[in-house]
């Protein structure tokens, strides 16, 4: 054999690792119950429970409770290729569509609000927060504070609602649309 391998090139421990042809052998013990019979099990587990689209993972740990031990990678394997995994979250209906236009045919009817932060030389980090008007790009409104939170977010509009509309009672600006990064 020494001669063989010698004269073909391969090292003796290539030759004797596996035979010519031969199929590389599943490493480990021999699983509890082959492929067919896992799979009929995953399917009567799917069967009984009271939920649509249940996962691997809740598949395998009912599989370990009921006494079979295999991995949950072969869970998983055996759910793809037969199509029993969970349907991906996906977004339901359809989207907003933008039919619309932004900008307004008045003043003092749609407004437009966001806020940045930006490195100040003395001060460090600030907040900028603008309300603008989105008929004529009148800026109703401005608040530069170094906490940016909700309530230093809303001051813009509040200055706006007390130059343009007189005050911030409840009904004050009663009309106006105010548009945001989250929407109107």
């Amino acid at each position: 054999m020494r001669r063989v391998c010698s004269a073909w090139g391969v090292a003796r421990s290539t030759f004797y690792a596996a035979p010519p042809g031969a199929a590389p052998a599943r490493r480990g013990p021999a699983p509890a119950a082959c492929d067919e019979e896992l799979y009929a099990l995953i399917a009567d587990d799917l069967a009984c429970s009271p939920f649509r689209g249940e996962g691997h993972r809740k598949v395998w740990a009912r599989l370990r409770i009921s006494g079979v031990r295999t991995s949950r990678r072969r869970v998983l394997r055996l759910m793809r290729e037969h199509g029993l995994l969970s349907p991906r979250r996906v977004r339901q209906g359809n989207g907003i569509s933008h039919e619309g236009r932004i900008t307004a045919d008045a003043p003092d009817l749609v407004w437009g609000t966001d806020g940045t932060r930006v490195l100040t030389a003395e001060e460090g980090m600030c907040w900028i927060f603008t309300a603008v008007d989105h008929c004529n790009c009148e800026v109703v409104g401005r608040h530069v504070c170094k906490r940016g939170d909700r309530f230093a977010a809303l001051q813009p509009v509040a200055q706006g609602l007390l130059a343009h509309f007189g005050g911030v009672t409840a009904d004050a600006g009663r009309g106006l649309t105010l548009r945001m990064d989250n929407g109107t």
